[in-house]
């Protein structure tokens, strides 16, 4: 039971800490019951006291005052147990020696002998907000015929010990009358009027409680007028605001407590003020001819005995207007500029809403708004309406959609694919895009002539049926599907492959190639002629030329050159037509012998000067008149070596320079190979009919010579009138 009883209190005493009281004191005098009914109908109740806030209300107290309690409350079983509200007496701050529980008998005083002061007193309280009495029933606070209260800081132990020793000593007796010394140190026997507040000092079968001017508690006689004090817990009602329009509004807002008369309502803002009453029937009221966008700040006062409660508040904002003329004023690639016109009414700023690929949100305060971090060729929705600052409300939308402008095409290229046409491709832009528009046209001189003017979705296409050499333009401009908006126009220039030139001659001497052509048909601008040596095309010289005719001075004699004859057009070229040939050979200097034997012979010679520097090509070539033999080889070195000859043999050796099928002027050179020596022995009979001529010297060198007249006749021959030998042989002449 103890346990369910502090569970009781504790919760009672948790409400009472949330509701936040105001006191009243009221300046006339009733009597208790009068008090109370006055505090009923336009209050909540009399005051029921803590030892907090006896400390907030005595410090305006002049004379006593009703308070909420009396001896028997509501029916009670059980004499000072609850305050006029219903709380239990949890706390107690008597005059001492009150109240005044029985009629005395012969009151003897135990404490005459003692100096009492109020500290001492179980009665009094102390301006400890924190001291509070928790008992467990009304028995722990007071014992029956003892004339003394517990002090509120003491426990109930201690308390009921005292008690009981006070009812052993003195039963029925009355204590502490004339003690002085109150609240905050006034005095305990009169008001600060001067009055005396503690004349009275007799039983009261009934009593009520009156708190005196400095805070301790006296029964009285409840027919006693007295002030008195009431109490309320600070209204705190919720006033809202719905069905907000551009000009209307409903208020709605919480019954205030008790017998409440009416309400009074007082609307504000800038430029409006209405102060209304209202009736108390309902809580309800329609507001009227607001203006649009605006805050408005309403407060709700209820009536009550004339005097107003805490107002409910609420601030609200009607809804704002919708803006005019939405229009795109720009686009580019990335943004859209948007501007409109401003409502009616108020607003304090506009939101942008963008649907699409990314959604964006923005806001401004101003009639245009530029929305950036879009993509190119993008299709966005815009809704844009009006706000109020706190965002509470906003106005209904006004939409329009837009694109922005696709990108520009990148990498458009021209490359040609013969005389007759040209290729064009490019790579789609950054962002979206339904298609391009294409424009193709033909340059001639001065005038243009139209190919074509076409939409498609591919990003390239060939332009054919076009002249060699032809000039054909291409611009590309990326679209949107409704065509509203279009990138920025990429244009770009291609040829037809010009035509090549034919009949390609070339005239040559030792060091010169005089070259001529004939010109193709169709456009070209310029022929580039490039000469290269055959054998290591390495390129000798390059010219450009509008001409169909070109020389080559101070060339190599006997060199193969290539002549390459290209038509331009732009950066476009024609298939190239070459042609080659040698320069005239000059023949080479300087043969000599290096090295013979029997059978090999090794000889060399230096290249021409005019063909030094470039690879030649050359015969050797040998002839020996005795054999009747000849061999030719050929050879770009400047040496040879002839195997495999006859011993003892006169070989006439050549060396041409040739070059292609031309050949130069030989030089020439001889050696006789090395003999191997072979003795043929011939025997001569001399028969003379005359005596002694075949003994005769004279003879026999007749003899000798014809013989060398006939073998030379057949090994030698005659050479700038010089015998040489075509084969090794020797005669000699001996006699038997």
């Amino acid at each position: 039971m103890g346990k369910i009883q502090h569970l009781i209190l504790w919760a009672v005493l948790v409400v009472c800490c949330v509701a936040e009281r105001q006191y009243f004191l009221q300046s006339h005098s009733s009597t208790w019951e009068q008090a109370r009914l006055h505090c009923q109908a336009c209050y909540k109740e009399m005051v029921s006291l803590t030892p907090d806030n006896i400390q907030q209300i005595v410090q305006n107290l002049t004379s006593s005052y009703w308070i909420g309690l009396r001896k028997t409350m509501n029916n009670s079983s059980f004499p000072w147990s609850r305050w006029s509200n219903g709380d239990p007496l949890t706390f107690q701050n008597w005059y001492p020696g009150h109240p005044i529980l029985s009629k005395p008998k012969n009151p003897v005083n135990i404490f005459n002998n003692y100096s009492i002061s109020p500290r001492d007193c179980g009665c009094c309280c102390t301006n400890n907000s924190n001291s509070s009495y928790h008992g467990n029933s009304t028995d722990d606070l007071f014992t029956e015929n003892v004339n003394m209260t517990a002090s509120a800081t003491m426990t109930p132990a201690v308390t009921t010990k005292v008690a009981k020793m006070l009812s052993v000593m003195t039963s029925g007796s009355t204590f502490f009358t004339g003690v002085t010394g109150g609240i905050n140190g006034t005095n305990m026997t009169s008001g600060t009027n001067g009055t005396n507040e503690t004349e009275t000092d007799v039983y009261i079968e009934e009593p009520c409680i009156a708190m005196l001017s400095f805070g301790l508690w006296l029964d009285k006689n409840c027919l006693e007028l007295l002030h008195y004090i009431c109490y309320e817990d600070r209204f705190y009602g919720n006033a809202t605001v719905t069905n907000k329009t551009l000009h209307n509004a409903t208020l709605s807002w919480t019954r205030g407590p008790g017998d409440i008369s009416g309400y009074r309502v007082e609307v504000k803002s800038t430029d409006y003020n209405l102060t209304l009453n209202h009736s108390s029937l309902n809580q309800t009221y329609d507001l009227s001819n607001l203006t649009a966008g605006t805050q408005y700040r309403v407060q709700v006062f209820p009536i009550k005995c004339g005097r107003d409660l805490n107002p409910q508040n609420v601030s609200f904002y009607t809804k704002p207007g919708v803006i005019q003329d939405l229009n795109v004023t720009n686009v580019s690639e990335t943004s859209i500029s948007l501007s409109w016109f401003a409502p009616e009414g108020n607003r304090d700023l506009y939101t942008i809403q963008v649907r699409g690929e990314p959604d964006l949100k923005m806001t401004t305060r101003t009639e245009s708004a530029l929305v950036k971090g879009l993509i190119p060729g993008g299709f966005y929705t815009f809704e844009v309406n009006t706000e109020v600052e706190d965002k509470s409300i906003e106005g209904d939308r006004q939409v329009i959609p837009s694109y922005t402008k696709p990108g520009m095409v990148s990498n458009l290229k021209a490359s040609a694919l013969n005389k007759n046409s040209v290729h064009f491709q490019w790579e789609q832009p950054r962002g979206n895009t339904s298609g391009y528009r294409v424009h193709a046209w033909r340059e001639e001189n001065t005038n243009t002539s139209e190919i074509f003017l076409e939409n498609l979705t591919d990003t390239s296409l060939t332009v054919g049926n076009q002249p060699a050499g032809a000039k054909v333009w291409l611009s590309v401009v990326a679209l949107v599907p409704n065509g509203s908006v279009e990138g920025e126009l990429s244009k770009v220039m291609g040829l037809t492959t010009p035509g090549e030139v034919t009949n390609l001659l070339l005239l040559i001497t030792e060091d010169t190639i005089n070259v001529s052509w004939k010109h193709p048909q169709g456009n070209y601008e310029i022929f580039s002629v490039q000469l290269n040596l055959t054998a290591s095309n390495k390129e000798v010289k390059a010219e450009n030329t509008t001409a169909s005719q070109l020389s080559f001075t101070d060339l190599k004699a006997g060199a193969s050159y290539t002549v390459t004859v290209t038509t331009l057009n732009g950066y476009l070229k024609s298939g190239p037509v070459s042609n080659t040939n040698f320069t005239l050979p000059l023949p080479p200097q300087s043969a000599k012998i290096d090295f013979f034997n029997k059978s090999h012979v090794t000889l060399s010679w230096k290249a021409p000067v005019a063909s030094q520097g470039v690879e030649v090509n050359y015969l050797v070539k040998y002839l020996t008149e005795f054999w009747n033999d000849t061999e030719t080889k050929e050879t770009n070195a400047t040496n040879y070596t002839f195997h495999e000859l006859h011993a003892g043999t006169n070989y006439t050796f050549e060396v041409r320079v040739t070059a292609g099928t031309q050949e130069s002027q030989p030089i020439q050179t001889s050696q006789n190979t090395n003999a191997t020596v072979r003795v043929r022995t011939m025997t001569m009979a001399c028969s003379s009919s005359e005596p002694s001529i075949c003994e005769d010297s004279g003879t026999q060198r007749v003899v000798l010579q014809n013989l060398k007249s006939h073998f030379r006749k057949s090994f030698s021959k005659m050479e700038n009138e010089i015998w040489v030998d075509k084969v090794f042989w020797e005669l000699e002449w001996r006699e038997a």
